[in-house]
């Protein structure tokens, strides 16, 4: 009730609206008409080709949208001698809908027709007030426009004038507001008759149209400029030539907001069918099952935005023979695909112009997103790879056949990802803003962000990665150019198996990858086989299962056999005869494939903390005790898989 009386109140004393604040458009009474809507597309550039048309009138192509209530999309503007005016750049959407179209007509006024304070028309009489002093006359206008548009299913004429971005501000752009036209006047129904000069169907609008109620219709400006005003991505984006690779589940998701973020120009690139379990984690819905997912995609974000211009390239990257055009003058490439496939393809191609890159791709169970931004004329993959390769290995190791992998459906073999929609609908909103970020890039610039949240069924609480293998100790061989690195979280599992089995010996095998950039990393420290011998001064480890399981690991995480580690209760950590002569036969085995492997001896002191020596062997029967350091940044290559 107080808000009430306070407009009531500003209302009497003219004060509702203020300067510089934003201008509204005041009501027309819409409601004696029909459910009709017209689209235009005006902007403060289009401005510019009004200037000198006030006061005239002209025809508009009208195009019918398959919209659930009628909607028509303005067209081409022509003047009253058939010369073009003004074109509106619409998207696909529309362009491609131009055959169930109308003519209309387009009256331009100088001013707003509004009566002050905030009273539309409602009579052509009315109306007629804001004509005088123009070259146009509205009943002379009534008759002129009445061969166009006396034979269309709907008469519409759209009045134009200039409005304001604020209150009191300088014009800045053309609004319409549609009138339909129930009917034009008939010279022969006029009583007392009239001189057949040519004038009579603007004399019978002059005498019969001037009470009749105008019937105004909606109409809503549909351009760019105003449909992004919020929630826009950075406007350097808005009109670049986007390139996006992959329409998968992350893929047509990121499609989607770029285009929801007011992106014009928009190439999708896939060769995949889209297939009914496609549905669970996709934009696409049943009625494209079977289409390429590219095509489908296309169709599907230029139906989103009426000024989308959405290409599709139905065939895997890079495509054969020459590259298509858009994608020759891409300015943001986005590789959504995983593959590390397409990432030497975009490394191999060398574009004219520099182009922001990004290759966005998630972790096992969505858990993580892994994002490369970059500025450069080429895909920079050795960066890409040097920053992601710890990553790739985290993911191995920590991926469950048995829980991160499910088949597709009852009775088929075809197994599928258990990533929740929700996590991929986060993750492609997040790359949408790491684009944004991309434009503070210097040329040949990168950036490798990764974002972790919560598995199972948490809240997700989304947070930057820790990198992974970070926690560990390097230990480098006094003589060869060696180092190795042991993350926390695998001393902490040899040394919670020592307790276990204390106050017996135990130990197991240590497997890992060499880095040709960093020292070789153990990354799984295993508990002994079910058939080794633990006793109290005894450890001899055995044998079960221990192929299959190095095999499975070299094939699917990438993973080799580096060497042993075991355990000597309440002893020191010193290397014994035993020790070397089995470390020696494993340098000499070469089912082993390993000429150097190393050992680690957990040891206790006095006080029953643990204590851990590491050794390196070689096949010439020699070892080396490695050296613990503290500064990780005096790491050496090495490769212990290799007899170097």
């Amino acid at each position: 009730m107080d808000r009430a009386l306070r407009w009531l109140s500003n209302a009497a004393k003219g004060e509702l609206r203020k300067p510089d604040e934003p201008f509204e458009i005041p009501a027309f009474d819409t409601n004696s008409a029909s459910a009709t809507t017209i689209a235009f597309n005006e902007t403060q550039e289009s401005f510019s080709d009004w200037r000198t048309m006030y006061g005239q009138w002209g025809t508009v192509d009208l195009r019918s949208l398959p919209t659930a209530e009628e909607t028509y999309a303005t067209g081409t503007f022509k003047d009253n001698d058939d010369e073009v005016v003004y074109q509106p750049q619409w998207g696909g959407y529309i362009d491609s809908n131009p055959d169930d179209s109308v003519s209309g007509a387009w009256a331009l006024l100088e001013e707003l027709p509004i009566e002050p304070p905030w009273e539309a028309p409602e009579t052509w009489e009315e109306l007629g007030v804001f004509f005088d002093g123009t070259e146009t006359d509205p009943y002379e206008l009534r008759a002129n426009i009445k061969p166009v548009l006396d034979d269309e299913p709907v008469k519409i004429l759209l009045i134009g004038f200039p409005i304001p971005a604020t209150v009191d501000g300088n014009p800045e752009m053309i609004y319409w507001q549609p009138i339909e036209i129930q009917e034009f006047k008939d010279p022969n129904d006029l009583s007392g008759g009239f001189r057949d000069t040519g004038k009579g169907p603007e004399i019978a609008e002059r005498r019969e149209a001037g009470e009749e109620q105008i019937r105004w219709l909606d109409s809503d400006n549909w351009s760019h400029e105003q449909l992004t005003r919020r929630g826009h991505m950075t406007e350097w984006f808005l009109d670049r030539n986007i390139v996006l690779i992959g329409a998968g589940a992350l893929g047509s998701m990121v499609a989607e907001n770029l285009v929801r973020a007011g992106c014009q120009q928009l190439t999708i690139v896939d060769n995949d069918t889209y297939e009914i379990g496609n549905v669970a984690r996709h934009t696409l819905t049943i009625d494209n099952v079977g289409r390429n997912k590219a095509t489908a995609i296309a169709d599907r974000l230029e139906s989103i935005a009426p000024y989308a211009h959405v290409f599709d390239v139905d065939s895997a990257f890079p495509p054969s023979g020459e590259l298509p055009e858009p994608i020759r003058e891409a300015e943001v490439v986005i590789d959504c695909t995983a593959s590390r496939g397409v990432r030497r393809a975009l490394d191999a191609i060398r574009w004219n112009q520099p182009v922001v890159f990004c290759s966005a791709a998630m972790g096992r169970r969505a858990n993580r997103l892994f994002c490369f931004t970059a500025y450069s004329h080429t895909f920079p993959y050795s960066d890409y790879n040097e920053a992601f390769d710890p990553w790739r290995l985290q993911e191995q190791i920590e991926w469950d056949e048995d829980e991160d992998a499910i088949p597709e459906r009852v009775g088929c073999w075809h197994p599928a990802s258990v990533i929740r929609t929700d996590r991929v609908m986060t993750w492609a909103g997040t790359v949408t803003r790491l684009l944004d970020q991309a434009t503070a890039l210097s040329l040949r610039e990168n950036h490798f962000t990764v974002l972790e949240t919560g598995s199972g069924d948490e809240l997700p609480t989304i947070s930057q990665a820790t990198p992974p293998f970070q926690d560990g100790t390097i230990w480098r061989a006094p003589e060869s150019p060696i180092t190795v690195q042991i993350p926390a979280t695998c001393l902490e599992a040899m040394y919670e198996r020592c307790r276990k089995e204390h106050p017996c010996e135990t130990g197991g095998i240590l497997a890992g990858t060499d880095r040709l950039d960093g020292p070789a990393l153990v990354v799984n420290a295993r508990d002994p086989p079910q058939d080794s011998i633990q006793e109290p001064t005894r450890f001899l480890r055995g044998t079960d299962k221990v192929e299959e399981w190095l095999k499975d690991a070299r094939e699917s995480i990438g993973i080799d056999y580096l060497g042993e580690w075991h355990y000597h209760p309440g002893a020191s950590p010193d290397l014994s005869r035993d020790d070397r002569t089995a470390m020696n036969e494993i340098a000499d085995d070469d089912g082993y494939d390993c000429p150097h492997p190393l050992l680690f001896i957990v040891g206790q002191d006095e006080d029953g903390q643990f204590t851990i020596n590491a050794y390196l062997f070689h096949d010439s029967k020699e070892y080396e005790q490695l050296e613990r350091i503290d500064n990780p940044d005096a790491a050496t290559t090495l490769n212990v898989g290799d007899d170097t």
